[in-house]
């Protein structure tokens, strides 16, 4: 019997990516400026919660080291609020980490493990690697030292995850990273919530932003045509003999609005090999796909009725994080119920007749689906 290719809430592996082309599209040309001219970039992803962002990050890792094999791709997933100096010392830290494991190491990079050795990073907690000596130093200077030491190297790959965790500090921080005079090209691509747009669209982080420009992707909800390639990866990635009918893929599509957990969800449920996958198939395991996402969804809006989660999806299927209240009105939902909406945290009122969508999507499309609401 065929492994069940689909792993709901975990990050897909680079095999079994799909979607997101444009993204994709962005980094391999980030990769050829920097073998060909050496030139840094700088990339943004932000989007809701489940929508595929740390599982990108893992594909652009996979693409930089199929590109140019030997670079460094250094992933640092922020568990904590971080600083400035936190976010220099992860760097640092998991550098030096890949460094100190080659079987051969040049000449500048044999000074700079021994001078990191037993290196404390100030007010952080962050050593940055083992050792006795307990010297303390700052972040930024021992940054500066780890990229003059990469001089010949092919890339250095940055990859932060929950940048929203980031404080002001460590905001400015990616500036410094992005723009550094560094001996190594530097790709650095940054993930995070809609918060993390949102913070660096004010006018004080808006110098922060231009870093950004021209490579800032919101990562949403799937075409149908990504939704396909996401439900027949998985498969093909572990050998499977399972597949899907047209129809649906299109069901799956449907049910899901294409937003990547529930899509997983609802595969995960339906998968049967050597059988194709259908639609009565689909509509029959939706009760089971629905228990394997409850653990997150089920407690989000567990409060809200079903005209509640209709106007939610409604506002959620306009695409934006942020709509004026005419906008909203346009809905078909009315000025006293957008009251109503903030109350639930569903939505974020952030200047006079701005809000903005506080909630992910997918938390919408699971309850119409719990409950059997109609969408129109």
């Amino acid at each position: 019997m065929d492994v069940n290719p689909y792993a709901p809430g975990q990050p897909a592996s680079p095999d079994s990516f799909a979607g997101r082309g444009n993204v994709i599209e962005r980094v391999e040309e980030a990769v050829l400026d920097a073998l060909q001219i050496r030139r840094s970039t700088a990339v943004m992803l932000h989007g809701y919660r489940g929508s595929g962002k740390t599982s990108a990050l893992r594909k652009i890792q996979a693409v930089v080291r199929t590109q140019a094999p030997g670079s460094i791709a250094a992933e640092i997933p922020l568990r904590v609020h971080s600083s400035e100096d936190r976010l220099l010392a992860t760097i640092v830290q998991e550098v030096g980490r890949q460094l100190s494991a080659r079987p051969r190491l040049g000449e500048k990079v044999k000074g700079f493990l021994s001078r990191i050795n037993g290196l404390s990073i100030a007010g952080t907690g962050v050593s940055v690697m083992p050792g006795g000596t307990d010297r303390r130093t700052s972040g930024l200077a021992v940054w500066r030292d780890c990229i003059e030491s990469l001089e010949g190297e092919k890339i250095l790959l940055i990859c932060v995850d929950d940048a929203e965790l980031l404080d002001a500090s460590g905001l400015g921080t990616l500036k410094t990273i992005a723009e550094a005079h560094s001996r190594v090209p530097i790709i650095l691509v940054v993930a995070g919530g809609v918060e993390l747009s949102n913070r660096l669209g004010q006018r004080e982080t808006s110098p922060i932003l231009r870093v950004f420009s021209g490579a800032r992707f919101d990562i949403g909800e799937l075409s149908p045509e990504e939704t396909g390639a996401a439900l027949s990866a998985p498969i093909n990635a572990v050998g499977g003999t399972g597949s899907w009918r047209p129809d649906a893929v299109r069901e799956v599509h449907l049910l899901s609005h294409g937003y990547p957990f529930l899509v997983q969800c609802l595969a995960s449920a339906a998968y049967r090999a050597p059988d194709p996958i259908d639609v009565p198939r689909v509509r029959g395991t939706v009760e089971a796909a629905l228990k394997i996402g409850s653990s997150w969804l089920e407690r989000e809006c567990a409060d809200a009725s079903d005209e509640d989660i209709r106007a939610f999806a409604k506002i959620a299927a306009q695409g934006r994080a942020r709509l004026r209240s005419s906008e909203i009105i346009s809905l078909g939902i009315q000025s006293p119920y957008i009251g109503r909406l903030v109350r639930l945290k569903i939505l974020k009122k952030i200047s006079r007749g701005h809000y903005e969508l506080q909630k992910a999507p997918v938390i919408a499309y699971y309850h119409a689906l719990a409950r059997d609401l109609r969408l129109v």
